[in-house]
Parts: structure tokens; C-alpha cells; sequence
């Protein structure tokens, strides 16, 4: 079960999920994707939390978040003014890069926590970005199913190896915990009612999904 984000407590686990403003792109190229990871590990290396999964859309991400000494809403400021400011500058735009507030609720329930890291995992395929989700490039869902992970020569995959643990999402699988994720993720067996619950509660919906080719 999750529920929405209104209190804070140390070793809280969060999944947090933030779009452009009025569905426009967030991220329209590789550097923006590498900054926005960049932001992220800024932030992580002076306020330490562990990232559990994650996923940069192109008008939207998707990250599980679980928090330590310091404050969900404090980590996230810092993110995305830094990243908001920066892509403005960059790209020569004015106002709101993000749609208000980003949203978060905290999860409570292993089984619902398996769920989102599976739904965030799908989300390029649901998109129709990809086949499958192993071909995209800006999911940590290649770092729990390859084990070759260390060999990959993409600046992205190298930086979300450095900020993902996927520890804990594996340690629920026993023995091949990588094979076992796999077949969990990619399973033709319907999970749509627990895809359903995540969305209400992340309040996304198929009309904000991108679609159409990769990010680049």
C-alpha cells in the first residue's frame, strides 16, 4: 500500500514522480538526461539516500526514493530548481520547467514496493518508446538483470549504476534473483489492477506517456 507523502520520517521509502509543465519535454537530448542524473548525485553525495529504481521519461521521471538524515521535500527542492534553472539557461526558456509540485507517495507494503519498481521498469515500453525494457537507455532496469553491468560503455548507464541499489528489490527473489526480476517485469501475467492503484495514487495516466521513439 502506499499513501500520500505528508510527514517525514528517517528510512522512509518514496515514489516520487514529477512532469514538464503543460506535458512539455523535460529532457530533449542526451546532456539533458546526463545533467539531470548529474543533479541527482550532486545532491545524493551532501545529503545521502538511497535511490531503489528509477526511469527519465521525456516530459516526465519516475524514481523510488528512501530517506535518511534529511527531509523527501529538501532533496527534491534542491533537484529541480537546480536542474529547472539550468535547462532554462540552456535552452533559452523562461517560467515553470516542472508542473507545480512534484508528487509522492510513501510505500508501505513490500509487495506494492515490488510493483512500482516493476511499473517504473515498463513505463518506456507502455510508451511505446521501446519493445522492451532492457532497450532503454535511461531505466536502472538493466542494472538488475545484467550481470555484465560494470562493462557498459554509456556515460547514462554508468552514472545510474553509481546512484541505484538494487539490493533490495533483489533480496526478495531468492535464488537468481536476476533471472527471477526478469521474468517478474517482463511476465505476460496481468498485474493491471496493481498498475492501476499506482497510477491513482501517482495520478498519472496513458494521455501523459510520451510517444514515439527513445530519447536520445
Amino acid at each position: 500500500m502506499a499513501r500520500k507523502a505528508r510527514i517525514w520520517y528517517p528510512g522512509a521509502i518514496y515514489h516520487v514522480m514529477s512532469r514538464g509543465n503543460r506535458k512539455a519535454a523535460i529532457f530533449t537530448d542526451v546532456s539533458d538526461n546526463l545533467r539531470f542524473l548529474e543533479c541527482i548525485q550532486d545532491i545524493k553525495e551532501k545529503h545521502p539516500f538511497r535511490i531503489h529504481s528509477i526511469c527519465l521519461m521525456t516530459n516526465h521521471f519516475h524514481v523510488v526514493i528512501e530517506t535518511q538524515d534529511i527531509e523527501l521535500w529538501k532533496i527534491m527542492q534542491k533537484i529541480l530548481s537546480i536542474y529547472a534553472e539550468e535547462f532554462n539557461h540552456k535552452h533559452n526558456f523562461t517560467g515553470h520547467l516542472f508542473e507545480g509540485r512534484y508528487t509522492a507517495c510513501i510505500i508501505e507494503d513490500e509487495r506494492y514496493f515490488l510493483e512500482v519498481s516493476r511499473y517504473i521498469h515498463l513505463n518506456p515500453v507502455k510508451a511505446m518508446m521501446v519493445k522492451e525494457p532492457l532497450a532503454y537507455d535511461y531505466s536502472s532496469y538493466w542494472l538488475f538483470v545484467n550481470d555484465d553491468a560494470a562493462k557498459t560503455h554509456k556515460k547514462a548507464k554508468k552514472m545510474i549504476a553509481e546512484l541505484v541499489d538494487t539490493s533490495r528489490v533483489l533480496a526478495y527473489f531468492g535464488h537468481e534473483p536476476k533471472e527471477q526480476y526478469r521474468a517478474f517485469v517482463e511476465s505476460e501475467i496481468s498485474h493491471e489492477e496493481h498498475e492501476l492503484l499506482i497510477q491513482r495514487d501517482i495520478k498519472e495516466d496513458d494521455m501523459w506517456l510520451p510517444k514515439g521513439g527513445q530519447t536520445p
